[in-house]
């Protein structure tokens, strides 16, 4: 008697490309000879035949889904039927084999999870001394620390930049004094010329009236002269 498992190596489902990684793996755990049978292979066709005749299709699907497992031409199940025996501990019974060939079944439930998904748990799991490996997560960033000695130096060079800032200060206020002083000069200056000009109008408008006046008297004079 030979334990029969139907593949699909072809499958765009992944989850029967899982499904078939998972059956394989528990078989060969539980020390149980089997082999594999690739239906999508097209010397196989009488053997996809037979599956798809003798194996029941589940749930709404018209066909089996790989892995449909057989005992020779005995139909044992599914990958959800092998799974539920090695849950219970029962592949001997559902594989049905006799009672020599369950002798040689390694005891124990076989776990799901492939080697690289094991070693990736196992790297993200904290050490027994409390430190995790990940040093991603618990990688602690570098603290600064400041002693009294560097404290007490900055404040000396502090202390002694004050001076130089305060005369900075004071040179600063100086100069901005100095231009207030001499744009007040300037506006002051251009005021008082500009009153002389303007009184040196006030004058030549004065003038240019003594002298229109003089010029009327004059005529004036003229005018009264024959009649006499």
């Amino acid at each position: 008697m030979v334990i029969k498992v139907y593949v699909s190596t072809i499958s765009f489902s992944q989850e029967v490309k899982k499904n078939q990684q998972r059956a394989l793996m528990i078989l060969e755990s539980k020390n149980i000879p089997f082999v594999t049978i690739d239906i999508t292979d097209p010397g196989q066709e009488d053997s996809k035949d037979y599956m798809n005749e003798n194996a029941r299709p589940k749930g709404n699907n018209k066909v089996p889904m790989t892995p449909q497992i057989f005992n020779d031409a005995d139909y044992c199940g599914d990958f959800d039927d092998l799974d539920m025996a090695n849950e219970c501990d029962t592949l001997g019974d559902f594989l049905k084999l006799t009672d020599e060939q369950k002798k040689d079944i390694k005891i124990g439930i076989t776990s799901l999870v492939p080697d690289d998904e094991k070693a990736k748990h196992q790297d993200s799991q904290p050490l027994t001394n409390g430190v995790s490996t990940s040093r991603e997560v618990n990688e602690v960033p570098p603290v600064s620390v400041i002693t009294p000695a560097e404290t007490a130096i900055e404040d000396e060079e502090q202390t002694r930049d004050l001076p130089d800032q305060l005369e900075s200060k004071d040179v600063d206020g100086e100069v901005e004094k100095e231009h207030e002083e001499v744009n007040e000069d300037e506006v002051t200056k251009e005021q008082v010329e500009a009153a002389a000009e303007e009184e040196k109008g006030v004058e030549e408008e004065g003038e240019v009236e003594e002298e229109e006046e003089g010029g009327e008297e004059e005529e004036d004079k003229g005018v009264q002269e024959p009649s006499a």
